[in-house]
């Protein structure tokens, strides 16, 4: 079976490292006092920014946030286990080379450096449809509404990675951590080696 995945807040804690960059960045680089408002929804909004702040933030601290935010538990495990399974991972990012020199490399020595086995890397992506159409995806997995929305409406089976930004969206199956996909997945797709 052929498995899409997303990389950030899917696979690793990249919002909560934008968030703690933000804090360390306000304070040291803006001489603030970090977050303001922690229950903000926006990070900018948390801080206290203007929207163009976002940018300039984003210009000097985003590869570094890309590169060090954490692996989340049992991502590698799960994601290493269905790939010697016979399953084809692909993984799929809206990571764009606006704030990036170079999102395919980043990501690749990123993925590569925490050992996680994977057959492709789609970078710069819109909507990801057509990454998942193009590959023969079968099952999609991803934390963004909007995401699994557009490859749902393309007939393909999505999970929905919880985040505290998307406990309202109740459309598709939600599974809240990686150990949980991969009982989902076994369960669902039950002798997946013939799904191809």
């Amino acid at each position: 079976m052929v498995i899409g995945i997303d990389i950030d807040d899917t696979i690793c804690s990249t919002n909560e490292r934008i968030i703690v960059e933000a804090d360390k960045y306000d304070k040291e680089v803006l001489g603030g006092s970090g977050i303001k408002d922690a229950a903000a929804y926006e990070f900018t909004e948390m801080m206290g920014w203007e929207k163009e702040m976002k940018g300039k933030f984003f210009a000097d601290r985003l590869e570094y946030i890309m590169d060090n935010a954490e692996i989340k538990p049992g991502a590698v495990e799960i994601i290493n286990k269905l790939h010697d399974e016979g399953n084809k991972i692909i993984f799929i990012s809206f990571r764009k080379d606006k704030y990036i020199k170079d999102p395919h490399t980043l990501t690749k020595n990123y993925l590569d450096r925490h050992g996680i086995k994977y057959d492709g890397l789609y970078v710069n992506t819109g909507t990801k449809t057509d990454e998942c159409l193009d590959n023969g995806v079968k099952l999609f997995i991803d934390d963004k509404e909007s995401h699994c929305e557009d490859v749902s409406n393309a007939g393909i089976d999505v999970i929905l990675f919880t985040n505290l930004y998307n406990h309202a969206e109740n459309r598709f199956v939600r599974k809240d951590n990686w150990n949980d996909i991969y009982a989902y997945i076994k369960e669902k797709y039950n002798g997946w080696e013939n799904c191809y």
